[in-house]
């Protein structure tokens, strides 16, 4: 079961809906400009087929994009990531999964720098987060303000660090987190895409389990929907009120729209549904054909 909708009209990147039912998985995303927002610059994307895992040339990988630079660039920064990181990664990109997300993430960042040269856009950047599954492992490449969280067993767990001058504040202790939920530093980004040649990644590798969700998110989610609702919401998957993750995803989009939603909004809702290993795809028909670092 899979479905896919763009609906791009007027609305920058439009509002994004796509979610599929595969062997060991099931996944979902949504994006929407949100109730004040004219245009999208949010964008997401997925690459899963809809076949066994062990005979998927390329492992899953799932993206999220908060484009920076307002209309007209913010948008293209976002949707120039998400594509060029998925072209990388279908073509091949590296060495280990973490080397392949790692070098696709530089490319993304190269495209995005690149295309940030031409008129009207100088300025523009974008978060980005994207997940692969090895083995037991969850493999998480991440740059600026957007999260990756895990629900497992009614708790939901921050697996990113943000990026941006307040969440500094905090680790250094300068100010507590409900502090920094208001504070003026809170979108001033530290580390993005597209700003400077190369990137400082971040990669974080999480062990997972069976019924484990995984939750990406732009900050137009974050800032308005708590841990303690994602939590129940993503933790209830597979039960009657939230069969699948398109159901929830849906559901969390919806609570950020009622709550006045300033921001675009964009969710992507990860389950494991099988305690069986997801193939390591490099050590079989050479998925990765260049060298990366």
């Amino acid at each position: 079961m899979n479905g896919e909708e763009f609906d791009t009209e007027e609305t920058g990147n439009g509002r994004l809906s796509a979610h599929a039912v595969l062997v060991k998985l099931s996944y979902a995303y949504r994006s929407d400009p949100g109730a004040q927002r004219p245009t999208n610059e949010d964008f997401a994307g997925a690459h899963a087929p809809g076949t066994p895992d062990d005979s998927w040339e390329h492992g899953a990988l799932f993206v999220l994009a908060d484009g920076l630079g307002g209309h007209a660039a913010g948008e293209v920064a976002s949707r120039v990531a998400v594509e060029t990181i998925l072209q990388r990664w279908t073509e091949g990109s590296g060495g280990q999964p973490h080397q392949g997300l790692r070098a696709a993430v530089r490319d993304a960042n190269a495209a995005v720098f690149d295309a940030a040269m031409e008129h009207g856009r100088r300025g523009m950047g974008t978060t980005l987060t994207a997940l692969t599954l090895c083995a037991r492992e969850a493999i998480i490449a991440h740059v600026g303000d957007s999260r990756a969280y895990l629900v497992r067993g009614g708790h939901c767990t921050q697996l990113t660090s943000d990026h941006s001058r307040a969440a500094e504040m905090v680790r250094m202790k300068l100010i507590t987190p409900e502090q920094a939920a208001n504070h003026p530093a809170r979108s001033m980004l530290t580390r993005s895409l597209g700003g400077e040649p190369a990137v400082q990644i971040d990669i974080i590798k999480q062990p997972i389990d069976n019924d484990d969700v995984l939750v990406l998110c732009s900050d137009g989610l974050w800032d308005l929907v708590s841990r303690a609702e994602i939590a129940e919401v993503c933790g209830a998957v597979g039960s009657p009120g939230f069969p699948t993750p398109n159901e929830a995803a849906a559901h969390l989009v919806d609570l950020a729209l009622k709550r006045g939603a300033p921001d675009n909004i964009t969710v992507l809702v990860i389950r494991i549904t099988s305690p069986l290993p997801f193939p390591p795809a490099p050590t079989r028909r050479s998925f990765f054909r260049r060298g990366g670092g």
